[in-house]
């Protein structure tokens, strides 16, 4: 669990227009996130929020990235940035011209906290990552040059790189949740236990979320590429809107890959009191043997204490 119970603090930095809030608003929203940020206006000094997450409250604050509220951060840092349990500083993949900018901002924002003998994890996020640049050389030798320039923080903080896009919501969720994880000691046993489990069942992929789509774990086939990943993710979510619309407990489905493999899964709901916990459980379907499959999706209740045990563990 974490090492105490009070209020966490989660900020979110970085320059004005590199998709701060549009982030917050995915990760919120989820179901129709893509209407909202289309709406969005830019952030005003500091927006907050609340949120409870495996038991334990946290705020997080969305950090107007304009020049004036900047300087402003900066001039009283101990009011804005001291006490921050975790920080998501978000850049603009695409915006190389302001390359420089930002990283002067946060050059600032860490000389303060090592000043400070503060020391949160750092979660540095290059955003609008969008497909159509993924492969571009150019941007990704820039973004390389940005991430080596920051190691020589690397002895004092924990820094962690993401690449998200808001036309990936995995992507926005995965870097959200790996920083959360950080928080927590216990979380790390959970990928541990899917990975061991897969050898029973010959998974391609097994993961546990919260009730907001928060990853409290995950184990996938080193194989399994990321549109696969991404496609099963989406999947995912749509059982789960059926599960909560239908007010039903365990949805079983099949679909598959580009390549024509196809897949079977279930996604089964797990309730401890007022928190519920969403199981993902994939394998691949056997052509000459449904029956096989159908066997192992069954056999996934034996395993169902274990990690019941689990999550108790970590709301505990």
């Amino acid at each position: 669990m974490l090492v105490d119970d009070k209020v966490k603090k989660l900020a979110f930095l970085g320059l004005d227009n590199a998709g701060k809030t549009s982030i917050i608003t995915a990760i919120t929203k989820k179901f129709g996130y893509e209407e909202e940020i289309f709406k969005l206006m830019p952030t005003r000094k500091i927006a907050r929020d609340a949120f409870r997450f495996l038991g334990i409250e946290f705020v997080r604050m969305d950090f107007g990235g304009q020049l004036q509220y900047r300087e402003e951060y900066l001039k009283h840092p101990t009011k804005y940035i001291s006490g921050t349990d975790l920080i998501y500083y978000v850049i603009d993949a695409q915006n190389s011209e302001r390359f420089v900018e930002t990283v002067d901002y946060l050059d600032q924002i860490l000389l303060f906290l090592k000043e400070e003998r503060e020391y949160p994890p750092i979660c540095i996020i290059f955003h609008k990552f969008d497909p159509q640049i993924r492969n571009e050389k150019e941007i990704n030798q820039r973004i390389l040059t940005i991430k080596q320039a920051l190691t020589r923080y690397s002895h004092d903080f924990d820094i962690f790189f993401f690449e998200t896009t808001i036309y990936d919501i995995k992507s926005v969720m995965d870097a959200f949740s790996s920083g959360l994880s950080l928080l927590f000691e216990k979380m790390e046993m959970v990928s541990h236990l899917f990975a061991e489990m897969s050898k029973n069942y010959n998974t391609l992929m097994i993961a546990l979320f919260d009730a907001k789509g928060i990853t409290i774990g995950e184990y996938y086939k080193p194989h399994l590429h990321l549109q696969e990943k991404i496609r099963i993710y989406d999947k995912y979510l749509e059982t789960q809107r059926r599960i909560i619309d239908q007010n039903r407990r365990m949805f079983e489905f099949s679909d598959k890959f580009d390549n024509g493999q196809r897949y079977s899964g279930l996604v089964e709901l797990l309730n401890f009191g007022n928190l519920d916990f969403y199981l993902l459980f994939i394998i691949e379907e056997d052509k000459e043997d449904l029956a096989s499959t159908i066997k192992i999706l069954d056999k996934i209740e034996a395993a169902k204490p274990q990690m019941e045990n689990m999550i108790l563990q970590l709301i505990q």
